[in-house]
């Protein structure tokens, strides 16, 4: 797909609420908005995925490399940059917990650029995998790393909410209290959304993460919100197009602080120490 075609149907779903929510492009501009000057710069993607990533930071001069730990979506991502007129060599199989899988990776240690969207909370460590990812750029290098928002919890109003009050909030509050605040969010909630187990584990407060950042040694972390939510998915279904609309107006927000709690994800950048 060309920067054109990219462009095109990244519009056509920004519009259109039948269509799956680009939330991953908005992180991606994010990328190219942080870096000073995107073109000549080398990028490397932990978890490539499809490839979907690959129009847009080609498009914008950067070029581009990566990985992915399965076999068909490294096929994808290779064609995609083959289209890209990028080598397609420059995308392999590898998993980023075990970094002699990518030790051959054309370019390791040395890229100016890392994005990782969607691989941390599916690690067995998540400071352990940042130290790996960050391995791969040069000093002073850019990094790039999805979190599930926690506190966007505060805003679904169904089971998210009930478990990060109780369990993250008032954990080490006395059994009366949590079952009186049990009690009302029963009445407020619905709980049967989302269905399935939850696993809270995969949610992060956005300061927290900034913590394991400068625990870790890397420089200036900050927070970047994306995947905005004009409030409470559920009520999506009844006023679509609005919904839509709204949310993604919303990824522009200048705030700087309602994206802590209407964005369901967020982009922590920070650099590797010079």
């Amino acid at each position: 797909m060309n920067l054109e075609d990219y462009e095109s149907s990244i519009a056509a779903a920004c519009l259109n609420p039948t269509l799956d929510y680009p939330a991953n492009h908005f992180a991606f501009r994010h990328v190219c908005a942080a870096l000073p000057d995107p073109a000549g710069l080398s990028l490397v993607e932990v978890g490539v995925g499809m490839g979907r990533a690959i129009p847009l930071f080609a498009g914008n001069g950067l070029t581009f490399a990566g990985f992915d730990r399965d076999a068909a979506c490294v096929e994808s991502s290779k064609k995609e940059l083959l289209e890209a007129g990028q080598d397609p060599d420059r995308i392999i199989v590898a998993d980023l917990e075990d970094p002699e899988s990518y030790a051959g990776l054309p370019g390791a240690g040395s890229f100016d650029v890392l994005i990782a969207m969607g691989v941390l909370p599916h690690v067995a460590s998540v400071p352990q995998a940042i130290l790996n990812a960050v391995s791969l750029v040069r000093p002073g290098g850019h990094v790039f790393f999805e979190f599930r928002n926690a506190l966007f919890s505060l805003v679904t109003f169904n089971r998210y909410t009930e478990e990060f009050i109780s369990e993250r909030l008032l954990g080490d509050a006395s059994p009366e209290v949590r079952e009186a605040v049990g009690a009302q969010l029963q009445q407020r909630l619905n709980l049967e959304i989302p269905g399935g187990i939850i696993h809270p584990e995969s949610f992060h407060v956005p300061f927290e993460s900034v913590e394991i950042a400068r625990k870790l040694g890397l420089t200036d972390p900050r927070i970047i919100p994306f995947h905005f939510h004009a409030g409470m998915p559920a009520i999506e279904r009844e006023v679509a197009q609005s919904y839509r609309l709204d949310s993604v107006a919303l990824e522009d927000d200048a705030s700087g602080w309602r994206g802590l709690f209407l964005a369901s994800a967020y982009l922590l950048h920070a650099q590797r120490p010079e």
